[in-house]
């Protein structure tokens, strides 16, 4: 379960910052979770309760924001929302097309008093 592992680099990511920022604790975390990155929101939300136990996250709610597909065909470069990583471009119907959103795991920000 690399849930737990990710879990752990963003409490630590978060700590260490709210720490340089003199926070004496974070009370909630936004992240942002690619469709297509493999990640189980599911695990990572109880992953996230087990690493942020003993330290200044502990209690901190974690927000997840779901980022849909995104694709821009190499072809003709329209942009559009695929169904499936795989996908012809609705445009011109050529294969291949290159994904531009949907895969990151990022922390969009945080919250503490």
């Amino acid at each position: 379960m690399h849930e737990l592992a990710l879990s752990r680099s963003i409490v630590d990511l978060v700590t260490d910052r709210a720490r340089a920022e003199r926070f004496r604790t974070v009370t909630r975390v936004t992240v942002a979770v690619g469709v297509a990155a493999g990640v189980d929101p599911a695990a990572l939300r109880f992953c996230w309760d087990v690493v942020a136990e003993e330290t200044t996250a502990r209690g901190a709610e974690l927000v997840i924001a779901e980022v849909p597909l995104g694709a821009r065909c190499r072809s003709c470069g329209h942009d559009f929302e695929p169904g499936a990583v795989l996908a012809r471009c609705p445009a011109c119907g050529r294969p291949g097309v290159e994904l531009v959103r949907g895969r990151e795991l990022r922390v969009l920000s945080f919250d503490g008093e």
